[in-house]
């Protein structure tokens, strides 16, 4: 009997001992869980002004209304609208930007964004007359932005294009992200990337079909959720994969230029996020436009710009 209880004893310190070295590491998958799930709840929850994040209530955006007209835009904030287009009816640049909220500029306090701010910077330091036709859509994904290009109005206007401007695969990234959020696999990312390159091709060729000749740069993407989840590490993984395959499949035409912006927000110490935590603010977004400008002027992409 004495024996037993001895055994017992051991028994119950051993499991005790098991029990205190594995708690940490429960707790440390315990957190790491809730911390996946609670970005994908923002996802699903989080809202900027006049638009929601995540792709489900994007998709909605863009079934509503597909034949958009561009938003035409200038850099003298005091002219009306009416007054704008009348300036530049006949520009020195004509830019036409496509893609998501990152190029529609949400988060902006201007409504710029990274294109406003460009072409603003572009005509202070160069003395360039410039027109923006911004396509972009919140929410956007490569198969909208494909079914864009066959309109009339985007047709019209790419080929009038003097330099092409585009982001695309964030909300298509960020889909993945919000399906699978509880058991997030490279693998699945890798499939999904697969046909993301795809459609990606596709679109290119689409837009060369209309426009064979003007340049084109494509902004990459940066972490989304590193403002409030720097632990979730994965994403930084998936993020940096994704633009890699971007980079591959977009320079595969050789007027094509890859912009990279995922640096500037993860070697930066200052916040450059807007209040939603996903969208670039003020400053996030001059940072875009000087990078896409330094690589304008360094590659002199643009030979109409005359860059000192």
């Amino acid at each position: 009997m004495k024996k037993q209880r001895v055994w017992l004893f051991l028994f119950l310190i051993l499991a005790g001992g098991i029990l205190l070295s594995i708690k940490p590491i429960m707790e440390y998958r315990s957190q790491r869980l809730n911390e996946i799930k609670q970005a994908a709840s923002m996802m699903v929850m989080s809202e900027a002004p006049n638009e929601t994040v995540i792709s489900s209530i994007a998709d909605k955006n863009d079934q509503a209304k597909t034949d958009i007209e561009p938003e035409v835009t200038a850099t003298t904030e005091e002219q009306k609208p009416e007054e704008i287009e009348k300036a530049v009816t006949d520009p020195d640049i004509r830019i036409v930007s496509l893609g998501d909220s990152l190029t529609k500029g949400s988060g902006d306090s201007t409504d710029q964004g990274y294109i406003g701010r460009l072409a603003a910077n572009i005509e202070r330091d160069t003395d360039t007359s410039i027109l923006v036709e911004n396509y972009a859509v919140h929410g956007r994904q490569t198969p909208k932005l494909y079914k864009m290009l066959v309109e009339n109005n985007a047709k019209a206007s790419l080929a009038e294009a003097d330099l092409i401007v585009m982001s695309i695969g964030g909300n298509d990234l960020m889909k993945v992200v919000k399906e699978h959020f509880l058991d997030l696999q490279i693998d699945v990312f890798q499939r999904e990337q697969t046909r993301y390159v795809e459609r990606l091709d596709a679109i290119m060729k689409r837009i060369r079909s209309i426009n064979s000749d003007a340049p084109i740069l494509f902004i990459g993407l940066y972490n989304p959720l590193l403002e409030n989840f720097q632990s979730v590490t994965e994403i930084d993984q998936i993020v940096q994969r994704w633009n890699g395959a971007s980079q591959d499949t977009v320079e595969k035409d050789n007027r094509t230029t890859f912009v990279p912006i995922y640096e500037l927000f993860s070697s930066v110490d200052e916040n450059l996020f807007f209040e939603d935590g996903f969208h670039p603010n003020d400053q996030g977004y001059e940072l875009i436009a000087r990078q896409i400008q330094y690589r304008l002027k360094q590659d002199a992409i643009v030979e109409q710009i005359p860059f000192e």
